[in-house]
């Protein structure tokens, strides 16, 4: 079967600017993604604000770098005529010619970039759409919102296909408005979106008659079954004032004349285009691509030794006033952490116990990927006073977390411990619930996360 494999954007960068500081390791994963992209045969990406994090040229040195074919009809520079990256291709697939065009969202209102500015959609699309206009079929690759690509679609029945790009988007069906199917994949490489297309000169999506045949006949014969079934257990007198079997009888009815209309259509008429989507969601159960793993892997050791070296950078700079022995140098809500050692002391059945846990080794499987340096991963898997990502970010506590809180120890379920530990008995722990445990079991990370079974693995023992 023909087909080709497009991305509709928002694939490099995570947000629209980066503080200095991970600017590197961004830079590199987004390297890592493009190739694994190219790798994969993709043969065009549409551009999102995203990807212009760190510039245009910077765009344009990774899609050179990594041959990958960028499209844009509205970004511009600001000195020149001519888009910065091609509107349009066109390519084969099987016998059809297929359009495949790029649409650049508006810029977040906290970007602050001089180097190229967005067009209107209006001002672009119409003179893009009569240069493609004899393909076989139009595809949009559009990082605008969905409002904007809803418009576009009531605007032009040309446009057969809009591919919606976004950093915050989940799964959604194909959705057809005014013979465009508007699509879009979750973002962040969750998933794969895959779209089977059978298509004709009719250029008209529609329903499958030969599916919708095949449904009535099954439905046909399933009360056909019916009536037979009854007609073995009942006389011809006792069915004739059956209510349940004349009913059977008048649907039966209904149905054939179904089939036969279905019949006829499906052999006098031109079929409509139809469709079949599916979402692949690329669970870690899934064989991995050996040749995308290494890309993957490699990614992410070279980006945990660009954070370990930023973060040694900082410490020198601090002198080492960021250590274990001087807690008045820890952020404010750190210092009122003491780690399970402190616990120890008076609760040594339960922090036994707890070291058998695999909370307890949390920070060694960060190590063992190459992602202890990863604030995205970090957060779960040490002892932090809060879970708030906001807060964590405000307040710098992930920069040099302290040995003593690596890993998920007894504060995560307990809450800050140190007037406990100073006062226990005035001021007692904090009793874990189920919210404390979603704060980093969520979907996302734990599709399988049920409260009820999974506290009995890490529950204290009585003292």
């Amino acid at each position: 079967m023909p087909s080709i494999i497009i991305d509709s954007g928002a694939a490099f960068f995570k947000q629209p600017a980066l503080p200095e500081h991970e600017k590197e390791a961004a830079k590199r994963t987004a390297e890592g993604i493009a190739q694994a992209i190219q790798i994969m045969g993709t043969l065009a990406v549409g551009i999102s604000p995203f990807d212009l994090t760190e510039g245009v040229e910077y765009l344009k040195q990774l899609a050179t770098a990594k041959k990958l074919t960028p499209l844009s009809m509205n970004l511009y520079p600001n000195q020149g005529t001519d888009p910065i990256f091609r509107p349009y291709l066109v390519t084969q697939a099987g016998k059809l010619e297929i359009a495949v065009l790029g649409l650049t969202g508006n810029q977040p209102k906290n970007r602050n970039r001089h180097d190229f500015h967005v067009l209107p959609w209006q001002e672009t699309l119409e003179t893009v759409l009569k240069q493609v206009e004899e393909a076989d079929m139009i595809i949009l690759l559009s990082s605008a919102n969905r409002r904007t690509n809803e418009e576009i679609a009531q605007k032009f029945d040309n446009i057969h296909i809009i591919l919606q790009s976004g950093q915050h988007g989940n799964n959604l069906a194909p959705v057809n408005i005014n013979n465009t199917l508007l699509c879009q994949t979750a973002s962040r490489g969750k998933y794969l979106g895959l779209l089977q297309i059978d298509w004709n000169e009719s250029k008209t999506w529609g329903e499958d008659t030969g599916d919708i045949l095949q449904k009535e006949q099954d439905r046909l014969d399933r009360i056909n079954w019916q009536i037979g079934r009854m007609q073995k257990r009942a006389s011809t007198t006792e069915l004739a004032s059956n209510k349940q079997f004349q009913q059977l009888l008048q649907i039966k009815s209904e149905s054939e004349q179904t089939v036969q209309m279905l019949k006829t259509n499906n052999d006098g008429r031109q079929k409509a285009c139809i469709y079949r989507n599916s979402f692949i969601a690329l669970e870690t159960s899934l064989p991995e691509d050996k040749t995308i793993k290494a890309i993957v892997d490699e990614s992410r050791r070279e980006v945990n030794q660009i954070r370990r070296k930023a973060a040694q950078k900082r410490q020198r700079k601090q002198k080492g006033a960021i250590s274990n022995t001087n807690r008045q140098t820890f952020p404010a809500a750190l210092q009122q952490m003491v780690g399970w050692k402190a616990c120890k002391e008076c609760h040594p059945k339960q922090v036994n116990f707890y070291l058998q846990t695999n909370h307890s080794r949390a920070w060694q499987t960060l190590v063992a990927k190459n992602q202890q340096y990863n604030p995205e991963c970090i957060a779960c898997h040490v002892t932090l006073p809060t879970y708030d990502a906001n807060k964590i970010q405000k307040e710098n506590l992930l920069s040099d977390i302290p040995s003593e809180l690596q890993g998920v120890g007894c504060e995560t379920c307990h809450g800050p411990s140190r007037g406990h530990s100073e006062r226990a008995e005035t001021i007692a722990p904090t009793k874990p619930d189920q919210a404390s445990c979603l704060r980093c079991h969520t979907e996302e990370r734990d599709n399988n996360f049920d409260f009820s079974r999974k506290i009995k693995k890490v529950a204290c023992p009585p003292s």
